[in-house]
């Protein structure tokens, strides 16, 4: 579970995998250890008053929408290729650029997936980290108890928030 003070580290990431990669926020919360109605009100602080939309849900859509006209595009494309083989040349180059933009959007997306199972590993460490100098502020036992067990727990952690 996420801390609090987590909030300027985990918002934008919360943010970008509600825009970017379309998950709910019951996902999200799953992924980020935030709960679900903190998740909510972060999205809630960015609505304008008298706007139906919070910003999160302006981006998805936008992204939503660019994306699909990009596959219109293609296969629009595709169509007049099949259409007319022998002007073919005319559209491979329109072809090659929608794909590529197609082909970094999802590559994007992979690294951003990457990244965030970087930081849950990054943050599991850092609880590790704390509950290791709690316990050698305030109850020795644990330690000895976290130091028996050490591979278990680290073997747990990966288990448990692997990407």
């Amino acid at each position: 579970m996420a801390v609090k003070g987590d909030r300027s580290r985990l918002e934008p990431v919360a943010r970008m995998l509600f825009v970017e990669q379309g998950r709910t926020l019951t996902d999200i919360e799953d992924t980020l250890g935030v709960s679900r109605q903190t998740l909510s009100e972060w999205k809630a602080r960015t609505r304008t008053f008298g706007e139906e939309f919070d910003e999160w849900d302006k981006a998805r859509a936008a992204k939503e929408g660019y994306e699909a006209r990009l596959l219109e595009v293609r296969d629009t494309i595709m169509m007049q290729i099949t259409m007319a083989p022998l002007q073919a040349g005319s559209y491979l180059d329109s072809l090659s650029k929608v794909e590529a933009i197609l082909d970094r959007r999802t590559r994007n997306a992979r690294e951003a997936a990457e990244r965030i199972a970087q930081q849950k590993g990054e943050m599991f460490l850092a609880f590790v980290r704390d509950l290791v100098e709690f316990g050698h502020k305030s109850d020795s036992d644990m330690v000895r108890v976290v130091e028996s067990n050490f591979d278990d727990l680290i073997q747990w952690g990966r288990e448990k928030y692997a990407a």
